[in-house]
């Protein structure tokens, strides 16, 4: 018995911790799909090397919402139907997705460097099994990974629906400078164009 719970616990830990990224299920043309969206490296700070990593599984039908469930399938081959799109405030970064080494079902954008502190957003299109899908995902700069579930069924498009939606991600934050303050590369941009003007 005792070795039932120690078992037991070490399982009840990861899944609780894969909240940090944002999974959503969805229904295309009666098909499930779950998606898993995440920062390369978490938590992300200013001036930090990173990309968003998506993942994409046909999920087990007994714990359709956790990724890493028994008896889930890697969704290959999205690589050329979809593209990312990588939003923040009026700016966008527009990526392709390449295949993780290794890790089948699983997409990388391009690597880009969060300059300032902002609300950061990914927006996932293109085609998946014959229909056009477009959809939103971003970061919580308040609640983050403690963003509340929401298991409604909400109809995104014609044979789309996103049945469950989970966890948050973290938006990027200040660095923190030791011995010195860190002064971010946007900070010293604008220092350097004020002294010219």
């Amino acid at each position: 018995m005792a070795s039932t719970i120690l078992l037991a616990t070490p399982a009840v830990f990861v899944l609780q911790t894969s909240y940090a990224h944002q999974i959503a299920l969805y229904s295309i043309n009666g098909k499930d799909y779950l998606m898993e969206v995440e920062w390369a490296n978490e938590p992300v700070s200013i001036d930090d090397k990173t990309n968003v990593i998506l993942t994409v599984v046909s999920p087990n039908v007994a714990d359709p919402t956790n990724p890493e469930a028994n008896g889930t399938q890697p969704i290959t081959g999205l690589e050329n139907p979809l593209k990312i799109d990588i939003l923040a405030g009026n700016k966008t970064l527009v990526s392709g997705l390449e295949p993780a080494f290794g890790e089948l079902g699983v997409y990388e954008s391009k690597t880009f460097y969060p300059t300032i502190s902002t609300t950061f957003s990914f927006r996932v299109y293109g085609e998946i099994n014959g229909t056009s899908f477009d959809n939103t995902f971003g970061c919580n700069p308040i609640l983050g990974e403690d963003a509340p579930p929401d298991n409604s069924t909400i109809k995104i498009s014609n044979g789309i629906e996103r049945k469950a939606l989970i966890g948050g991600l973290e938006c990027p934050e200040e660095r923190t400078g030791f011995p010195e303050p860190y002064t971010s590369q946007n900070d010293v941009s604008q220092a350097l164009n004020q002294t010219r003007a």
